[in-house]
């Protein structure tokens, strides 16, 4: 989750489920990453509802300190 955060320069939400279903066991550990992989928020092994407050200028920080999209060319595939 982290490394998906930082690659794409945002922020990410990620929800796991806890507890068993028949034979799958879910860990849970959800979590909230910013866009420099920072984890804001995690969940644990229990049920439980994340809060956080996202400061959207960390994308614009991240994006103009690391410019890894500005090569983009969005002409040639749409």
């Amino acid at each position: 989750v982290q490394a998906r955060a930082v690659e794409n320069q945002v922020f990410v939400v990620a929800a796991n489920r806890v507890g068993t279903d028949g034979d799958y066991t879910f860990f849970g550990h959800s979590m909230v990453v910013d866009p420099w992989g920072e984890v804001i928020a995690e969940g644990g092994r229990e049920e439980a509802v994340l809060t956080c407050r996202i400061d959207r200028d960390r994308v614009g920080e991240a994006r103009s300190r690391v410019p890894a999209l500005a090569g983009r060319r969005p002409e040639v595939y749409g």
